[in-house]
């Protein structure tokens, strides 16, 4: 965020509601809306909106832009639109399918669930999210952590943002939440036949903490991209 902000660009973090909630949330409606109402401040403003995603965020991400993407608002005559999707080490799934739908119906092997099937933490944080960090950082970053409300693994996609918003994917070398292949096989087989550009970085499932350069400069080469498609009356 610091370097994206050094280079002039306006940034806005997202909170899940699902993430270490008084309730255990039953789908990820309240993610997609918070989501989709801090996009609509934004382009509400006039701004070009670059949505970022991580990890599960791929599927409410992708889920609240219906809408709100440049090409739609400019046909509407309104101000501002999200002209950019970038998944950083993140889920892409098909309409119709959920996270947990779409590997079989299996949870994750690192997926550690409550009794009640309605909390869900990772067993192995450190070699799973931070294997490329010192203990001591990785142990700082396992502090952080929270718990995630399980069921909105379950809830499925409804709609496929990239088949609508150009779109990048960030390859992580040394992710083993979502492994390299499986990260090649979501942008070379789920979203087949789509132009989703690729950036490679060697970090694990969390780059923006060993490898935040790199990170911040993909975004912004994806944020120039599309720039680029609406100087040229493409997008």
């Amino acid at each position: 965020v610091r370097l994206l902000q050094a280079e002039g660009y306006h940034t806005d973090l997202v909170h899940l509601p699902s993430v270490d909630p008084i309730q255990p949330h039953s789908d990820f409606s309240e993610d997609v809306s918070q989501i989709r109402n801090q996009i609509q401040v934004a382009i509400d403003a006039g701004q070009r909106v670059v949505v970022t995603v991580h990890s599960y965020g791929g599927l409410p991400g992708s889920e609240a832009i219906r809408g709100l993407d440049w090409s739609t608002r400019q046909r509407q005559g309104q101000p501002g639109g999200v002209i950019h999707l970038f998944f950083c080490c993140s889920f892409i799934v098909p309409a119709g399918k959920s996270l947990i739908s779409s590997f079989g119906g299996q949870d994750l092997p690192w997926f550690r669930i409550s009794d009640d099937r309605l909390l869900v933490t990772p067993a192995t944080p450190r070699p799973t999210f931070y294997n490329d960090m010192s203990p001591r950082e990785a142990e700082s970053a396992v502090q952080t952590l929270r718990p995630h409300s399980y069921q909105t693994f379950h809830s499925k996609l409804s709609y496929e943002a990239w088949r609508h918003v150009p779109s990048t994917y960030l390859y992580c070398l040394k992710d083993e939440a979502i492994p390299l292949p499986v990260q090649r096989m979501m942008v070379e087989e789920i979203a087949k036949g789509v132009n989703i550009h690729t950036h490679v970085v060697d970090a694990s499932h969390s780059p923006f903490y060993t490898a935040p350069v790199e990170v911040a400069d993909a975004i912004g080469k994806a944020a120039s991209r599309s720039a680029e498609l609406i100087t040229e009356g493409k997008l």
